[in-house]
């Protein structure tokens, strides 16, 4: 049986990434990755530590603002997978940018706390600019990512030729 206060401490996690993203809070963002993490941000491709890094790093966003909605959670032991939608909106130099979509991750408890291990994004409009191709692909079917149970890009077919890459809108 699935314990509620495992779901609440994911919901929980996921609030202080996005928190931590807005406000550029490098050791809050890698805190919220296991070590042996990797996040496919879609242009970005890393472990959480180098995420943290690309988005501290100074660049042409000067605000961002995440708005995650409903999770979804599964939880098996020490480990859980998440579906969870996001709205993001900031600003890159003097345009506006959004996006919408969800994150698809993969969770493992370790020292008695949940963390990121492996997360994609999977947009459904990416900021204008932003390469729709370098994502993973939305469906409306059981060939969404979010339907697999994969635990690290090595895992399932390959990523560039299994069809779920590309195809988010970019207004």
């Amino acid at each position: 049986m699935e314990d509620p206060i495992d779901k609440q401490e994911l919901a929980e996690l996921l609030a202080v990434l996005s928190s931590a993203v807005d406000r550029a809070d490098r050791d809050r963002i890698a805190s919220c990755y296991t070590e042996d993490s990797f996040d496919d941000h879609g242009t970005f491709k890393g472990t959480g530590e180098q995420f943290a890094d690309f988005v501290c790093e100074p660049g042409p966003m000067s605000s961002m603002h995440h708005l995650i909605g409903q999770s979804i959670f599964e939880v098996h032991g020490n480990e859980a997978w998440g579906e969870t939608f996001y709205v993001f909106h900031g600003r890159a130099g003097a345009s506006q940018v959004a996006g919408h979509g969800r994150y698809i991750d993969y969770f493992r408890r370790t020292g008695g706390s949940w963390k990121i291990a492996y997360r994609r994004v999977v947009p459904d409009a990416v900021p204008a600019g932003d390469d729709a191709d370098a994502y993973w692909r939305p469906t409306r079917d059981q060939h969404d990512p979010g339907y697999d149970r994969r635990r690290s890009p090595q895992e399932g077919t390959d990523e560039q030729t299994d069809g779920r890459r590309g195809g988010a809108e970019s207004p």
